[in-house]
């Protein structure tokens, strides 16, 4: 959900949105416009965009090695697909 410029709507998880010269914006929104469809890909994004600042005790570092994990488990998953695709006659 988007506002308009200079209108900040007050909602819950307010961290995950960002004024723009266009209204407000979210991690969702973003996700959504530049068609990042994978999960792995969605969750590190995610993890990246808001480092350190969400809150419940995590600071920037484990939310960047958090991202790196998953970024990790997207290549191992690649790698398997690649594995069953090479292995299938």
């Amino acid at each position: 959900m988007t506002s308009s410029p200079g209108q900040p709507v007050a909602r819950e998880h307010a961290h995950y949105f960002k004024s723009t010269p266009f209204g407000e914006a979210d991690v969702y929104r973003v996700l959504r416009m530049f068609n990042v469809t994978d999960p792995c890909l969605q969750h590190a994004t995610k993890k990246l965009l808001v480092a350190g600042g969400r809150g419940g005790g995590k600071d920037i570092s484990r939310d960047v090695q958090e991202a790196i994990d998953t970024l990790t488990r997207w290549q191992e998953m690649e790698a398997e697909d690649a594995a069953v695709k090479d292995a299938t006659p």
